[in-house]
């Protein structure tokens, strides 16, 4: 494994210029790459990750300005779907929150406390914990708190039955070793965490939203995601410009298929995009590693946009139309990464 840490070093180095630039100087690049490496070496199943998925991630981090040691609490790196993706911790959110002049607070209530609460208006929380042992008491819900001054607070509250619905979501909480399966220590903190993600939807606008999106793109919608350079957040490689929908024909960013009887088929003129302007279905699989070249979510975006008609010719080949797409795309990336 060392070698292929000192391999992955090496190919952090001709990068450190862009993270430097992502920073801003809430830390060294070097120091944010040595946290990756930390969290390599403490979870090796990282290194069987897609490669570019482990550079996004640590950009993500970088734009976050949020350490990923996996000692802090900060944030982590966990294997996902065959990718590197990052996941923030309560310690990030306090870390954000105070950046953006919030005092972030929260806990889990627990049988027996003094809990009392009101959202609106007038909206304040108050927790007086028992001092009986926690482990003889079941938690019922989780709250979180954001303030500042001259600000009236931020309050969020989950019941334990809406906990449990996102941890059912997680993906990670499937995994034996996720905290969510650790009733002492990890449930009440991803409980905590989890309240404490829910006041981003009425904050105002700063990274500590950017930071909840990512968060609960992963734990609540199972699907990977990412944060680029310039703050937009990356969802399975695409920007997130719209809400989320069950994916059409349309939307599959894949390969392309073979000829249908007859021959080739021919995609509508799309000069306008920088496309030849009649393509056949071998040239689309070109046409899908070229524009990866320039950014996934471009070729995503001109795929959407081919005519009905277009799409249904290819619809009896679209199983080895995605394969081949991919694949194409995959190999265009892979290119980039250094």
């Amino acid at each position: 494994m060392s070698n292929d840490l000192v391999l992955l070093e090496r190919q952090f180095e001709p990068l450190l210029p862009q993270f430097a630039d992502a920073l801003g100087g809430m830390m060294t690049p070097e120091r944010l790459i040595r946290t990756v490496i930390i969290s390599i070496e403490r979870l090796p199943a990282l290194l069987d990750c897609n490669r570019q998925s482990i550079f996004a991630a640590a950009m993500s981090a970088a734009v976050l300005g949020l350490e990923v040691d996996g000692v802090t609490g900060q944030a982590y790196l966990i294997p996902f779907k065959g990718r590197a993706q990052l996941v923030i911790g309560y310690k990030g959110y306090n870390t954000l929150g105070a950046r953006a002049g919030l005092t972030i607070t929260g806990e889990v209530v627990r049988e027996g406390d003094e809990f009392d609460y009101e959202l609106g208006s007038n909206a304040f929380v108050r927790h007086k914990p028992t001092l009986a042992p926690a482990g003889d008491r079941r938690i019922i819900a989780a709250w979180a708190q954001a303030a500042a001054s001259g600000r009236p607070p931020v309050i969020a509250v989950m019941g334990v039955d809406e906990i449990n619905a996102v941890k059912a979501r997680s993906p990670g909480a499937k995994r034996s070793e996720s905290p969510w399966n650790d009733p002492t220590v990890g449930y009440p903190a991803m409980a905590s965490k989890t309240a404490k993600r829910r006041l981003a939807r009425a904050l105002p606008l700063s990274v500590f939203q950017l930071a909840a999106r990512l968060d609960e793109v992963v734990e609540e919608e199972g699907r990977p995601a990412s944060i680029a350079p310039d703050r937009k957040l990356m969802i399975e490689g695409v920007a997130d410009r719209e809400p989320s929908r069950t994916p059409t024909m349309q939307d599959l960013t894949s390969s392309a298929t073979a000829e249908p009887a007859g021959g080739a088929s021919a995609i509508a003129p799309l000069e306008a995009d920088g496309f030849p302007g009649e393509v056949s279905v071998d040239a689309l699989v070109v046409t899908a590693r070229e524009k990866a070249t320039e950014g996934a979510g471009i070729f995503n975006a001109w795929y959407r946009r081919l005519p009905e008609e277009q799409v249904a010719r290819l619809e009896p080949h679209q199983s080895e139309l995605r394969q081949r797409m991919n694949a194409a795309r995959d190999a265009a990336l892979s290119e980039l990464t250094p």
